[in-house]
């Protein structure tokens, strides 16, 4: 074989590699966050109109999913090294998830509805937990940050994408028409979860007592959990009080409150990549301390801006976000031991859904304490003082 033949062969066998290892797994992560929020715009239709429930309700409908996360995020990533094979995992949670989503057509009352959402929750977060570990698994550790800001964009675009595409489908269908569509896009990951390529080093089985060993070896992998359930508490926070107090503020139109939220989420989604590249030359700490620090600034300032000034605040708490994930998806890969990355990815999902589960709650509380500026300064605060505690960690190491 010629020199001139042998490159492009060598070229095309990488970037099969690539769309193996990093590229579909990121459209797969896309479609597991849409279906996270087809069901947003119809939820009342569902809930309140057929199914004669409450709003309270429609609130557990969410909440309910978030603690099949925490209770089962760390056990499927304990099992995924158990094991030895994440793929199976990827394939199983996806394709149990399809019939259990066709189920929602059936069911006729509301303690049906929240059992049935506490299964699927967990078949769900055994496929895109376990496949957002196999990501880590692969990422090339020189390009690991760009790895994880393409990982972060999948993520919170499939969430951005999923409400008002499920809006269409609910007015036009029927309020359980997005859930239907979502037992076929399940059924359509797992048929193409089998292409996922399972690494090397997952061939071999993991020992409880390994996993063990490997997490009390590397404390350090609390911090990226930490400023992830930070992160995930102030998206929780924002899902209710933002829009309270934009009403405050005396906007009733869904569709402006829709913009001011594009102008965060946009930014958030589509410059990940990007501020990913940028962690591989500025190291993932910098990075992340420096953006979290800044958005908790920003976002004492949320409770204090009119309509006009909201515009920027919202962008550059978006620009912010952007720069503040990837860094922590690179940690949880450069702290965990490679042969335990699925426990890690647990750990690291369990502290996001903590976080935005207590989020709604806590600021809620604030509001109701002291107004919309405490709230929003409180949640400010929490960030700034994780950055804090930080730098005391990383300084007194460095002394030590």
């Amino acid at each position: 074989m010629s020199v001139e033949t042998a490159i492009p062969l060598e070229t095309r066998a990488r970037g099969a590699s690539v769309l193996l290892s990093v590229l579909l797994p990121s459209v797969l992560l896309l479609v597991s966050m849409l279906n996270l929020t087809l069901i947003v715009a119809g939820l009342k239709e569902l809930v309140i109109d057929e199914l004669r429930g409450t709003a309270h309700d429609a609130s557990l409908f969410f909440s309910i999913e978030m603690v099949a996360y925490i209770v089962f995020a760390p056990l499927w990533g304990l099992l995924s090294d158990r094991w030895g094979r994440r793929r199976l995992l990827v394939t199983l949670g996806f394709l149990l998830c399809a019939p259990l989503y066709a189920a929602y057509s059936i069911v006729q009352s509301i303690p049906a509805l929240l059992s049935l959402r506490f299964v699927q929750g967990a078949c769900a977060v055994m496929g895109w937990s376990s496949l957002m570990a196999m990501v880590l698994d692969q990422a090339d550790e020189k390009k690991r940050g760009r790895y994880m800001g393409l990982m972060g964009a999948a993520l919170i675009l499939g969430v951005s994408l999923g409400a008002p595409l499920g809006g269409y489908l609910s007015r036009h269908l029927g309020a359980r028409a997005p859930l239907q569509v979502s037992a076929a896009l399940f059924l359509v990951m797992a048929l193409a979860s089998l292409l996922l390529r399972e690494p090397p080093q997952h061939r071999r089985q993991v020992s409880l007592r390994e996993i063990a060993r490997a997490f009390r070896e590397r404390p350090r992998l609390i911090l990226p959990w930490l400023f992830h359930f930070v992160d995930r508490y102030t998206v929780g926070f924002f899902v209710v009080l933002f829009p309270l107090y934009l009403g405050s503020l005396g906007v009733s139109d869904p569709a402006v409150r829709g913009r001011y939220l594009a102008l965060f989420l946009l930014p958030f989604a589509l410059l990940q990549y990007f501020t990913g590249r940028l962690s591989e030359r500025t190291g993932a700490y910098p990075q992340m301390l420096l953006g979290s620090f800044l958005y908790g600034v920003v976002l004492c300032a949320v409770g204090y801006s009119d309509l006009q000034a909201l515009w920027y605040v919202m962008i550059a708490l978006g620009i912010l976000a952007s720069v503040m994930f990837p860094p922590t998806l690179t940690l949880t890969a450069d702290l965990s031991d490679a042969r335990t990355r699925g426990s890690a990815m647990g750990g690291f999902n369990l502290a996001g859904s903590l976080g935005f589960a207590l989020g709604p709650v806590v600021g809620a509380w604030a509001q109701e304490a002291a107004g919309f500026g405490f709230a929003f300064v409180l949640a400010g605060a929490l960030e700034i003082a994780v950055v804090l505690l930080t730098l005391a960690i990383l300084g007194g190491r460095r002394a030590a």
